[in-house]
């Protein structure tokens, strides 16, 4: 644990922001200002790698979204490490063989990703630091379409693509595979099969694109959360995240949350998981605008405390909502 502690005195998220942000004002030139976060990305990655290199997890195999997710996040001079599930992913920064983990949060289309939170439930980790990647689902297949009898991808993807799939292949068989890039990687071997994944994906496994953009909703944005030891000093432009789980009797949930209603803190998104120990009580996953270490803050979770069972705090870390900073990324490829 110190020594994966050690990694926050060389990636500080809110500092890199920062940074980009200072660039992107700067600039008066013809240089894109949208491609200015991806390059700089690129330079402090390389530089910090001389520092300490940074042993980075994700859901594998290589090429899946929350590869990519990581690459925006990190660059291409950290080392990754593929895992098969988001608790493999936990327990490898738990254990130090990783300093960062990046595991899918929430998607706009489908909500919150509780495989996540039920890790969290259960593990001592801090959210670090998030980033948001736009999802764009492909057709991918070395197959003629009237070919195809069976189709690999992820649930999430499936459920993002159906009313396409419906359409245009009602017929064929949908399986669901633990990532996008499995699927990928799957229908590179196998004839009359498809997957539904990423560019990277085909890049990486040399399928072509058959379609294009298949997601059923546009706007399809996946928040990806960087998990770790180590925690984030206040911003001024911070988001908290917590689990609570609150007396199983009336009113218990709003008088939790009056004290945030109170002290003028603005309640972002609310979550309830079963708790897996009684039956029907939950726990509520809740965000909100601020840090842990402002004073209201810090008097409204003294007040939350009075009220619940048990609080839990995942972390406050630099807000980098897409809807408040838009931020386009490169095409790249994947070292190596």
């Amino acid at each position: 644990k110190s020594e994966n502690s050690c990694a926050g005195k060389f990636y500080v998220p809110h500092r890199e922001r920062d940074i980009f942000e200072k660039l992107i004002h700067a600039n008066e030139g013809e240089f894109p200002t949208a491609a200015i976060p991806a390059v700089y990305r690129e330079i402090i990655s390389a530089c910090r790698s001389l520092e300490t290199p940074l042993n980075i997890g994700y859901l594998g195999p290589p090429s899946s979204y929350c590869h990519a997710a990581a690459l925006q996040k990190f660059g291409t001079s950290a080392t990754f490490f593929p895992f098969d599930g988001f608790s493999a992913i936990f327990r490898a920064v738990e254990k130090g063989e990783c300093h960062y983990g990046v595991v899918a949060f929430r998607n706009s289309t489908q909500g919150v990703i509780t495989e996540t939170l039920d890790n969290f439930q259960r593990s001592e980790l801090n959210i670090y630091a998030e980033t948001y990647l736009d999802i764009h689902h492909q057709f991918l297949s070395n197959s003629a379409p009237e070919d195809i009898t069976r189709i690999y991808t992820h649930g999430q993807a499936f459920a993002q693509c159906l009313e396409w799939l419906e359409k245009h292949f009602p017929n064929a068989e949908y399986t669901e595979v633990s990532s996008t890039s499995h699927g990928a990687e799957r229908a590179a071997k196998e004839e009359g099969t498809a997957a539904i994944a990423s560019d990277l994906a085909a890049q990486m496994y040399d399928l072509p694109i058959l379609f294009s953009n298949i997601e059923d909703r546009s706007h399809n944005t996946t928040r990806f959360v960087i998990i770790g030891y180590d925690s984030e000093q206040p911003t001024g432009r911070d988001k908290t995240s917590m689990i609570i789980h609150v007396r199983n009797q009336p009113g218990a949930l709003f008088d939790s949350l009056e004290p945030f209603r109170v002290s003028g803190i603005n309640l972002t998104h609310i979550d309830s998981r079963p708790t897996k120990e009684e039956r029907w009580e939950y726990l509520f996953f809740i965000e909100f605008e601020g840090h842990r270490e402002e004073a209201r803050v810090k008097k409204a979770l003294a007040e939350l405390e009075s009220h619940c069972l048990h609080v839990k705090l995942l972390g406050s870390y630099a807000d980098e909502d897409q809807k408040k900073e838009k931020e386009i990324e490169m095409v790249r490829e994947i070292p190596g």
